[in-house]
């Protein structure tokens, strides 16, 4: 049984899972393939086309873009019916978009320290005017480009900044009059701006009483005229239709001009209303949406009277016309609408499969299982670009799930129920599981079912019944987590010292040597997770953070420095070389989500940001060297848990551009203590990320080379060549890592470890 994208949809009986996603392929098709995240290689899966808050949307000719939280800009050349996801390279909140052309597009927000523009249609975006894209010194209010080459920026504090070479460099014109850069000094600030041609503009600004005034020029910024407004103006945005046409809204405030800016008239619909948003397709038909984000406003006689309609469940903040009748509207949790009949009906082009879920499994030919709430289970057969949600016989929570083929399954409960479905989940039959304690874990291998935990393994053959496995190594041993590797299994339980392995699907077990272990064969490394690639080559992260690396089946073990982290929650390897780390904060960041990514065995490890929200246990799949999915616990847009964001990449999570290289150096890697006391502990590590424009925030930790917690300190690097510089007190020993999320056309890079020995 399957649910369609609306949470708490009516559920519907299928034959078989294959059966299902035939309908899920052909409806998928609403919300468009790989739409990306803003700052890695990875792509949603849930909620479709993606999940982000999207806050204004813009059109030209046939292409539009939307912008939002996280640094997210959509693009769609069909009208909105389908969406593409862009790498801007930045984090930060866009709240504002100008498309200038099919292929021009300038975005911003941030607080007014993010300014990016692409002319190459979203391929790539360059930062402009401000290096630090947090607390800059000077940020934009508004801007508005001609061409991909001119263009102006108003300033908060009243500046007019002009470039005639795409925001390479910029020119300081007048400032406003009232405002702090003006000759006469004042307290007002720069709001909005709009050039009609490289000589004439206007421009806003906004008292700290919240009146406007608006000011004219016919130099391209050289002077300034005032521009009368109708008394108790409070403007906070300026849209043009054309040259003569103009809007300007805000709070209770609707103004048109049809002299380009001359002369303005209050429209009576402004009154009592704050408009967040206005786009026009002709001088009187227009769409707007309030600030609140509550509901979209139709006018076709310029402002004088209104048509309201809620055409979402969600708030949308930003509204446009993408051609004759055809609306787009965004908002909340990405959520989007579309009407071709010019506002009369809407229908959604974003779905959610809802519910809740706690873990990610792989199954068989591509198959992913997310088992959750309710006695759900999301299914995808296409690695992760799209979902469905399968329902079994229980409303119970379900703790894991197996499948052997698209048709045969097991599902466990939180109680220790276990459900086998036959026919791809048109119904379940219930068995018995031979354990009165319920079982943390359910394992499928052909014809063989492991139950592991809470203590041992129980297990079934060819459909007979459970039975506790003897022997040492694993009877009555804590186990709450597997890890598949082909013709092994591991099992371990998390903050536990064992870890025991099968290689004859469960019949038989034994114990593998843990990292540190003593002479008397204990060890005080416990577990969080391990990845192994075959029964011998793995990978253990322990409860400390430390990742370690075995080749000899745990004989010896190694440790993956180059991790530079603490904050690890889960280790996921495809094969020798390509495999994931996920992390619970990332820099001091605890609010997004990241991974670290290695391409060369652990030497080297990168970050991947991915969204708002947290990475839990069992959350990675890593399938094979570009293959991977994710689940991520979300947040709504209203601040709520949102335990169902799903992401998939075939590119290993990397963006795609230039090869790039981050290192790290310093005077002298080996001191005597001598040497160290007469520096007052303190070790100078300098870096280069070559390629730099400047302004990349880069993170640089350390850590006692005998272990400990990693400290972290985040640095910027220069436009001089990429240079950065940390300083350090060391008390012994060290090794020092640099990583660097990446940018719009450069993927991320992590340095080589760098080691200061202290003799």
């Amino acid at each position: 049984m399957f649910r369609d994208g609306t949470r708490g949809a009516r559920r519907i009986a299928v034959a078989a899972i294959a059966a299902a996603f035939a309908v899920l392929g052909a409806t998928q098709g609403l919300a468009g393939a790989a739409v990306h995240v803003s700052r890695s290689g990875w792509s949603w899966g849930n909620p479709s086309p993606q999940g982000r808050s999207l806050l204004a949307i813009a059109f030209a000719g046939g292409t539009g873009y939307a912008v939002g939280n996280g640094g997210t800009v959509l693009s769609t050349a069909d009208g909105g019916a389908t969406w593409t996801g862009l790498t801007t390279g930045t984090a930060g909140t866009i709240t504002s978009v100008q498309a200038v052309s099919p292929s021009t597009v300038i975005v911003g927000g941030g607080n007014g320290c993010i300014t990016r523009i692409s002319t190459n249609g979203g391929q790539t975006f360059t930062r402009i005017f401000n290096v630090a894209e947090a607390g800059c010194p000077e940020p934009v209010a508004a801007f508005s480009f001609l061409t991909g080459q001119s263009g102006y920026l108003l300033l908060r504090n009243g500046s007019l900044e002009a470039t005639g070479d795409g925001g390479q460099t910029f020119a300081r014109r007048t400032g406003l009059p009232g405002t702090p850069v003006s000759s006469g000094g004042g307290e007002a600030h720069g709001v909005a701006v709009h050039f009609t041609d490289p000589s004439h503009g206007l421009a806003i600004t906004s008292a700290p009483s919240g009146a406007s005034s608006a000011f004219a020029t016919a130099d391209g910024g050289v002077s300034w005229t005032p521009v009368a407004l109708p008394a108790g103006a409070s403007v906070s945005k300026l849209y043009f239709l054309d040259a003569e046409h103009a809007y300007a809204i805000g709070p209770n405030t609707l103004l048109a001009s049809s002299d380009g800016g001359a002369t303005w008239t209050s429209r009576a619909i402004g009154a009592g209303q704050s408009f967040g948003s206005i786009d026009c397709e002709t001088a009187t038909r227009c769409i707007l949406t309030l600030s609140s984000g509550s509901e979209l406003v139709g006018t076709t006689d310029g402002g004088a009277t209104d048509s309201v309609t809620t055409a979402s469940s969600s708030l949308l903040y930003g509204a446009a016309f993408a051609g004759p009748g055809r609306i787009v509207a965004v908002g909340a949790g990405g959520a989007t609408v579309v009407s071709s009949d010019g506002g009369s009906t809407y229908t959604p082009v974003s779905a959610d499969v809802g519910g809740e879920f706690g873990r990610l499994r792989e199954g068989p030919g591509g198959l992913l299982l997310a088992p959750g709430s309710r006695g759900d289970i999301a299914i995808s057969v296409n690695y992760g670009a799209s979902w469905q949600v399968l329902a079994t016989q229980t409303s119970a929570q379900l703790v894991d799930a197996a499948f052997t083929s698209p048709t045969e399954g097991y599902a466990l409960d939180a109680d220790g129920g276990l459900q086998q479905t036959r026919n791809g989940g048109a119904s379940w039959q219930t068995l018995n599981p031979g354990t009165s304690r319920p079982a943390e874990a359910i394992a499928a291998l052909g014809g063989e079912v492991l139950l592991i935990g809470p203590r041992g393994v129980y297990r079934a053959v060819a459909g007979g019944r459970f039975a506790a496995v003897t022997g040492p190594a694993v009877a009555r041993v804590p186990l709450d987590d597997y890890d598949n590797a082909g013709a092994a299994l591991f099992a371990f339980a998390r903050g536990g010292h064992t870890l025991v392995r099968t290689a004859d699907r469960g019949a038989t077990w034994t114990r593998v040597r843990m990292p540190l272990t003593g002479r008397r064969g204990r060890t005080r490394v416990a577990i969080r997770s391990v990845s192994f690639t075959n029964a011998s080559a793995g990978v253990l992260l322990d409860t400390g953070g430390r990742v370690w690396q075995t080749r000899n089946g745990g004989a010896s073990w190694h440790e993956l420095l180059g991790v530079g982290s603490s904050e690890g929650v889960q280790v996921a390897f495809s094969d020798a070389l390509h495999g994931y780390l996920t992390l619970a904060s990332f820099g001091g960041d605890d609010e997004d989500a990241y991974t670290l990514r290695t391409n060369d065995g652990g030497a080297t490890w990168h970050p991947q940001e991915i969204t708002l929200g947290s990475i839990g246990q069992d959350a990675i799949v890593a399938a094979g060297a570009q293959d991977a999915a994710l689940l991520i616990d979300g947040v709504a847009p209203g601040g709520a848990p949102l335990p169902r964001l799903l992401f998939a990449t075939s590119s290993g999570g990397d963006l795609p551009g230039a090869s790039a290289t981050l290192t790290l150096s310093t005077r002298r890697t080996t001191l005597g203590r001598r040497a160290l006391r007469a520096s007052h502990g303190t070790v100078v590590v300098q870096g280069t990320l070559s390629g730099a424009v400047g302004g990349e925030q880069i993170v640089v930790s350390r850590r006692a080379a005998r272990g400990g917690q990693w400290q972290h300190q985040e640095v910027i690097a220069g436009a001089n060549g990429g240079a950065f510089t940390t300083t350090w007190h060391v008390s012994g020993s060290s090794v020092f890592v640099a990583q660097w999320a990446g940018d719009s056309g450069r993927p991320g890079l992590g340095s080589r470890v760098l080691g200061v020995t202290v003799r």
